[in-house]
């Protein structure tokens, strides 16, 4: 450790990255003695850019919050996903998650299948509808669906805060004491093997037992010293805003969270957020790229693709012109998680959602907390675990479909 290093002693827990999930572990984290009789703990949060910037997944306006699923286990997530962000309400006195029902679409003949959402909601007892087209369109005029599409309605879908919602773990985190450092990367995380860890910034040395990596597409740079590799792809996505002359059709009460559920997969919201426009996006559609080398410029070929889809589905959208907002998706090869601690490396926990975590955001944040403390997790981990074949194994073939 150089000179310019000013060791800090004490820190119970050190969180690298604050977007969606880092930002949820410190608040979590920071609660953790409310329910024992441990002293408040010292939280320190490290984030490389400013806080609630647009180099990430957790900015925007919305995400979508569902329970339709295509496994139990996935379903079960979800509802402790919704009571976790309910606690957050609690807490900040005021609503986040808005419930707008939403439908995910089926064509006969496409790659996603119906049977697994309906037997995961059914086996966890998540009620739902099964639409036929006419009955969609009939709800919801706005579509133009052929006569093989089947829509699966599930009521409480609906749409989690992005930015907002980030900010709101940041807000109650540091009421309750947390320091969270905008503006620091971490340089290097030296682990001994047994549970002592420093993790270093250009002018702090944290001495830690518990660290937190939810540093998605720069988790691979901050594990090296550790000596481990996920495999990962990171890949910039776009999301489209269309300013559209119908706006009323297209508000909450009116118009669902709606996805497609096929290759490509494209999805969308009612208006939120920018009111003055639609969003809609393709998932997994962006090419592949790196944390230092992404770009921000819009992907015309992609645009293209999405606006031919629209046109069929939903010709009532794409009028004006949009707007194009990027992020980075983070992929394991399975796009399940990655919630486990690193191997040899007790007391550091890595922390990724694969694309599809910020409704899990409060979720991630509460269960690292459990685990840090020492406690046991409600859910089930292990197909988050770094020892998965999708993780391990070179023969894996990657699918990004959820």
């Amino acid at each position: 450790m150089s000179a310019a290093h000013r060791a800090v002693p004490d820190v119970d827990h050190v969180v690298i990255g604050l977007g969606g999930i880092g930002s949820a572990a410190a608040y979590w984290l920071a609660r953790s003695a409310d329910d024992s009789r441990r002293r408040a703990p010292r939280v320190v949060g490290l984030e490389r850019f400013a806080l609630g910037h647009v180099n990430g997944a957790s900015h925007d306006h919305s995400r979508i919050i569902r329970h339709s699923y295509h496994t139990p286990g996935y379903v079960r997530l979800a509802r402790r996903a919704y009571d976790a962000w309910a606690a957050v309400e609690a807490e900040l006195g005021e609503s986040l998650i808005v419930r707008t029902g939403g439908v995910d679409l089926f064509p006969s003949d496409g790659a996603i299948r119906l049977a697994g959402y309906t037997s995961s909601m059914a086996d966890v007892g998540v009620p739902f509808e099964v639409l036929d087209a006419a009955e969609t369109m009939h709800r919801y005029p706005q579509f133009r669906l052929a006569a093989d599409v089947t829509a699966l309605f599930q009521a409480d879908t609906g749409i989690a805060p992005a930015a907002r919602g980030t900010a709101a773990h940041q807000r109650l985190a540091a009421a309750r004491g947390a320091e969270l450092y905008e503006a620091r990367p971490v340089e290097s995380l030296i682990s001994d093997g047994a549970g002592e860890i420093t993790v270093v910034t250009a002018d702090h040395a944290y001495r830690t037992g518990s660290v937190v990596v939810a540093a998605d597409a720069w988790t691979n740079e901050l594990l090296a010293p550790l000596g481990v590799e996920i495999p990962l792809e990171i890949t910039r996505e776009q999301v489209v805003y269309y300013p559209t002359p119908a706006l009323d059709d297209f508000a909450i009460g009116r118009f669902p969270i709606w996805i497609w559920m096929d290759d490509p997969s494209f999805y969308g919201f009612p208006v939120f957020g920018d009111l003055t426009a639609v969003k809609v996006a393709e998932d997994v559609g962006g090419r592949p790229t790196t944390a230092r080398s992404r770009t921000f410029d819009p992907d015309l070929a992609s645009l293209a693709r999405q606006h031919r889809f629209l046109e069929q589905l939903l010709p009532g959208i794409p009028h004006g012109t949009p707007r194009v907002t990027t992020c980075l998706y983070t992929l394991t090869p399975d796009r399940d998680f990655v919630l486990d601690t690193v191997p040899g490396h007790p007391g550091v926990q890595v922390a990724l959602g694969a694309g599809h975590g910020f409704k899990f955001a409060s979720w991630f944040g509460r269960t690292l907390a459990e685990r840090a403390v020492g406690g046991a997790a409600d859910s089930d981990l292990v197909p988050f675990r770094f020892d998965r074949p999708a993780l391990t194994d070179p023969s894996f073939v990657p699918n990004y479909m959820t």
